[in-house]
């Protein structure tokens, strides 16, 4: 055909990469992500053998001589696949499609970016056990091939990494933080049963959904399909609520991903979740720091919006543009709400510990109707004794022998609230008769610290009787000091000149304030009785 263009063959070029792009991507890991990308090709191998009960996955970082081993018994590499473990893109071919490391590249360079050599041995089953050495001489050549040696037999279905000439040294303060991201990030594996060790100390798993469920303002949960290309789809479920676990000094609200039961990010605060846009959850700040949104996709690996190092979300991607709307729906929602309990946490928020997550339909892009926040029922105002009361319902089902203590601190403040002259005198009696109380109720009611048989015959009937012997047993244990002893053994002084003595002594307020802190300073290193601000 006329004006066809022609292709005319010139010479045909090696596409092989090059072993630098090892080095090229080191920037991507510091030590929790990449000792995180080992620990996903082990969880695969447990995930694709069905779940065995017994797999553990064992590290051990020497912070002293800078070694790093991660060992696990989830299977062990055949001979024949020993390749796999250095080729980039190659991969093992399991059944299953919900895995966590099927990236056929992640393993490989998380390990040369940890150090300069790597060790791996592995045992498939019970056949021979084999090694491969990954070295600085072997980077610096472009020959992709490598020396497999059979080794001495380590355990059937074992695979141990050994590296060492670290890149980037580490501390124990290293070590803490990385236990504390290897228990959020694998809380889901670590709870079907896959053991988790560092250091010989196992890891426990840390989740996030410690939901409060306030009247009429429960959690509330979005589940749909995402159909993304060639029919396949990525399952997702929306979470979203008010927190009972928000620590003032850290930022742990705001939205949370995970990808087949792996944590990839928290704490997420920017726009691509709606933050920092006036109309939806506004800028990030602590009145609206009750809010967070836990982000779950289940599906082949391959259609999650995870990074390539498994440390982020891509915000371009199909997946999150779809779960886009409804992230922004509950965080704008419980942001708002978080602000309108600003003033009422404890009362209106952290003590309704138990509900159920309510469902809901999940949002669009083209939806226009938003979540609209009901009318705050406006709540009569609580006096001093019924926050009181409302604080310590925990403590006094836990501990009933509190109820009275409580009470009677209760009691105390009615007293100081009328317009008696001699209310003081009586509020006086109330303190010193409830810290007494208190005591013996500390003795009798704690037997790890006052076991039965320290007391023979009458011994712990007198020294209920007495006062002063109260005092003697318990101030140890209270850790009471010699000042506020005094002062004590004052105001029962004064106490007993009100009941014992013909002349009435003067109880003036700032008495009472000093003698009510120290009732109260007591009362919660007994029994963790709570006092409202």
């Amino acid at each position: 055909m006329a004006g066809a263009s022609r292709k005319e063959f010139f010479e045909r070029i090696d596409g092989t990469p090059q072993k630098r792009m090892f080095l090229s991507i080191m920037a991507d890991y510091d030590l929790p992500t990449a000792i995180c990308e080992l620990v996903d090709n082990a969880i695969d191998h447990w995930i694709a053998t069905g779940k065995p009960a017994g797999t553990a996955i064992r590290l051990f970082l020497d912070a002293q001589r800078q070694l790093i081993t991660v060992r696990d018994n989830a299977g062990g590499v055949p001979v024949d696949q020993m390749r796999l473990l250095i080729a980039p893109g190659a991969t093992r071919p399991f059944d299953t499609g919900n895995l966590i490391g099927n990236f056929g590249v992640g393993g490989k360079r998380a390990s040369v970016a940890l150090g300069e050599q790597v060790t791996i041995t592995s045992r498939y089953k019970k056949q021979d056990s084999y090694q491969l050495e990954i070295t600085k001489d072997w980077l610096a050549d472009e020959d992709w091939r490598i020396d497999v040696s059979r080794v001495p037999n380590i355990e059937p279905n074992t695979t141990n990494v050994s590296i060492s000439e670290v890149r980037q040294g580490f501390s124990q303060r290293d070590l803490d933080e990385l236990y504390r991201h290897l228990e959020a990030t694998y809380a889901y594996f670590i709870k079907e049963g896959c053991e988790i060790f560092l250091n010989g100390s196992l890891v426990g798993a840390t989740t996030f959904d410690t939901w409060a469920f306030p009247p009429g303002h429960a959690p509330k949960q979005m589940s749909f399909d995402i159909g993304l290309t060639d029919g396949e789809t990525l399952r997702a479920k929306v979470s979203g609520g008010l927190i009972r676990d928000r620590v003032p000094e850290a930022d742990n609200y705001g939205v949370y991903f995970y990808c087949n039961g792996r944590l990839i990010l928290k704490e997420l605060k920017t726009r691509d979740v709606g933050y920092f846009i006036t109309a939806e959850a506004g800028v990030p700040h602590p009145d609206g720091s009750l809010c967070r949104v836990i982000v779950e996709l289940f599906g082949p690996a391959e259609l999650m919006p995870w990074n390539s190092s498994k440390n982020g979300i891509s915000f371009s991607h199909a997946a999150f543009t779809h779960v886009r709307p409804s992230i922004i729906e509950l965080v704008t929602y419980f942001s708002k709400l978080s602000r309108r309990f600003k003033n009422d946490r404890e009362a209106g928020v952290y003590q309704y510990d138990s509900g159920a997550v309510e469902p809901i339909t999940p949002a669009t892009s083209t939806s226009k109707k938003r979540l609209i926040l009901p009318p705050l029922k406006r709540q009569p105002k609580l006096s001093y004794s019924q926050k009181l009361l409302q604080l310590n319902q925990g403590t006094m089902a836990r501990k009933p022998w509190t109820l009275g203590l409580v009470e009677a601190m209760g009691m105390i403040d009615v007293a100081l609230d009328q317009e008696f002259e001699t209310k003081n005198r009586t509020a006086l009696i109330l303190l010193d008769s409830n810290v007494e109380i208190g005591m013996k109720e500390y003795i009798v009611n704690n037997t790890a610290l006052f076991p039965p048989h320290k007391y023979k015959g009458n011994a712990l009937s007198d020294i209920l009787t007495n006062r002063t012997k109260v005092l003697n047993e318990v101030k140890n244990q209270l850790k009471i000091d010699a000042n506020t002893e005094a002062k004590l053994k004052y105001f029962y002084g004064l106490r007993n000149k009100l009941i014992h003595e013909r002349a009435s002594v003067q109880i003036l307020d700032r008495d009472i304030n000093e003698y009510r802190e120290i009732v109260e300073k007591l009362l919660r290193k007994m029994f963790g009785v709570r006092f409202p601000q």
